[in-house]
């Protein structure tokens, strides 16, 4: 039987607007919730909020500005949040702040201002969870780098440095793409540059020009890899090395990106794919397969989930799990949480009755699946399902709002919970930035005369 749901505080996932803390409650799972996760799926987007917990951690932006963060913690497969403030700011935000990628203790955010003159609109900023108390800090932005989404972040070994790694490709009409690796050390709080060697086939050149990332990944201790769902991933191998070395992985065959009639690529409409890696460097791959993808937003069919995995030095994927829905089992009290699944005519609850979005791998156990899950693709409310891959069953739901949220990339696998010490974490910092809150805020009110 399913254990007693959690009871955990996280934001209303509306922003823009003073957030007031929810339960979102977590049905099943053998996971523990309580105390502070270990890893947790932590949503892209900031909310825009005052509101501060012992996470917390503050900077200025360039232009002297106070910015502070906090984190809104819950175990998978509920969703954590995270948010920004900026007092006397919080109207010049022109997007949500945005997770870029995050590694081990290390979180790199994006914060975009509206535009005006004097002030960088986009800033990049890196949260560090440990060791000792939580640290925030702004990334210097030298202009010989071109905005992009090829960052990467690579801790240096137990200690509390870090390199931020950009990654700029250079095409040329029938030459081989060219590669600038552009590094900012937090130690000497500057940017270095490299020329990597590339050991590119003409096939990797060829998939190299429709490259899209869509996130990066640290494969080891000192390789980047960047990800693009329909092809492969972009691998710079041996960073704090003399020579870093640039390779291509293609991903499963499945997955090899389609032409149409005239040879122009397309995306294949079974989209539904995720890449991580683990600790020891193995890259893990999960695609869904389903029956008729043309129709996958309507749900009611039957799919199958395959995990695969390699080395960067192995020859090729090897299948770990290959899971049919119609296999996996479904406490049927579940079904008093989620009616939906519950089928008449069988007597049981099904999974296939669900619409399936972006699957995610664990960080920590390699034998479970996380996949974002719709009753009807125009509900607010979705759901969050942990498969046991292993076992084939269903180990724990947990509901999530998507009012104004895209799916297709709505999370990012984090394990930075687990360096926060709790004997340095952001209680002094929490009681300094609030007094600081209070008298920006009556400097404010002197200025425009509400005093």
């Amino acid at each position: 039987m399913p254990l007693p749901p959690s009871r955990s505080m996280v934001l209303s996932p509306i922003s823009f607007r003073l957030p007031i803390p929810m339960d979102p409650y977590v049905a099943g799972g053998t996971t523990r919730h309580s105390g502070r996760p270990d890893w947790v799926l932590l949503h892209k987007s900031a909310r825009i909020s005052g509101h501060r917990n012992s996470t917390i951690s503050g900077c200025h932006t360039m232009e002297g500005h106070p910015i502070e963060v906090s984190f809104w913690l819950v175990d998978p497969p509920g969703v954590s949040y995270f948010s920004v403030h900026c007092p006397g700011l919080n109207k010049d935000f022109h997007d949500e702040p945005y997770i870029i990628c995050a590694e081990a203790a290390l979180v790199l955010f994006s914060v975009a201002f509206v535009p005006v003159p004097g002030r960088r609109s986009i800033q990049h900023f890196v949260y560090r969870a440990g060791p000792g108390a939580p640290a925030l800090e702004l990334i210097p932005d030298p202009d010989k780098i071109r905005r992009g989404d090829r960052f990467g972040l690579l801790p240096c070994g137990d200690s509390e440095h870090y390199a931020l790694v950009f990654l700029n490709r250079k095409f040329a009409y029938n030459k081989p793409c060219r590669f600038d690796l552009h590094i900012f050390s937090s130690a000497t709080q500057a940017w270095s540059s490299k020329v990597p060697s590339s050991c590119l086939s003409e096939d990797d050149q060829a998939l190299l020009l429709n490259h899209g990332t869509c996130k990066s990944v640290m494969v080891g201790d000192g390789s980047l890899g960047w990800v693009d769902l329909f092809s492969g991933i972009l691998l710079l191998c041996d960073v704090f090395g003399e020579c870093p070395v640039v390779r291509y992985i293609t991903l499963p065959a499945s997955r090899t990106r389609q032409t149409d009639e005239r040879g122009l690529p397309y995306f294949a409409s079974e989209y539904c794919c995720n890449v991580s890696c683990r600790d020891d460097g193995a890259i893990k791959f999960v695609e869904i397969e389903f029956d008729d993808p043309d129709r996958r937003n309507r749900g009611n069919q039957g799919w199958r989930a395959i995990i695969w995995d390699r080395t960067v030095t192995s020859d090729g994927w090897s299948q770990r799990f290959r899971v049919d829905a119609a296999n996996i089992s479904v406490d049927p009290s579940y079904s008093d949480l989620l009616p939906e699944l519950w089928n008449g005519k069988t007597g049981e609850p099904e999974l296939k009755r669900l619409i399936f979005y972006t699957p995610t791998l664990s960080k920590h156990d390699d034998d479970l699946l996380y996949m974002m899950s719709k009753v009807n693709k125009e509900d607010d409310k979705a759901w969050v399902i942990t498969v046991d891959m292993k076992r084939e069953a269903v180990e724990a739901i947990a509901p999530y709002s998507t009012k104004g949220r895209q799916l297709t990339s709505w999370h990012c696998p984090c394990t930075f919970p687990k360096y926060i010490d709790p004997t340095t974490s952001g209680e002094v910092m929490l009681s300094l930035l609030s007094l600081r809150y209070l008298l920006v805020n009556y400097m404010c009110s002197l200025h425009y005369g509400q005093y």
